[in-house]
């Protein structure tokens, strides 16, 4: 029979076993779609459109990330577009993003 303790045990070595699964960012379309995840989970319901700008890979010595710029388009009332400037920081570890930066054009 197992008790409580060997029940939170299975859960903290499942999390740890989740966690040690190796993400890596390896290329522009992986980084892409880590961007459209984000925006997805930010603006959840509403309609809109990503267009790509430049992505890159900036190496660190700490840290290596992907850059990503685009224009995210979104219509107000659905017939507005609305057009915003995004930059992204993407770790090429865990595809995390790092940073985000949005302007309106």
């Amino acid at each position: 029979m197992q008790t409580i303790n060997d029940l939170i045990l299975v859960a903290r070595v499942t999390d740890d076993s989740r966690m040690s699964d190796d993400v890596r960012v390896e290329d522009a379309t992986a980084a892409e779609f880590a961007a459209r995840r984000y925006l997805e989970s930010q603006y959840p319901g509403k309609t809109f459109q990503v267009k790509f700008i430049k992505i890159w890979f900036a190496g660190g010595k700490t840290k290596d990330v992907w850059e990503v710029e685009g224009i995210l388009t979104m219509w107000r009332g659905g017939l507005i577009p609305d057009r915003k400037g995004f930059r992204f920081q993407i770790d090429a570890q865990t595809g995390d993003v790092i940073g985000f930066e949005t302007v309106r054009k």
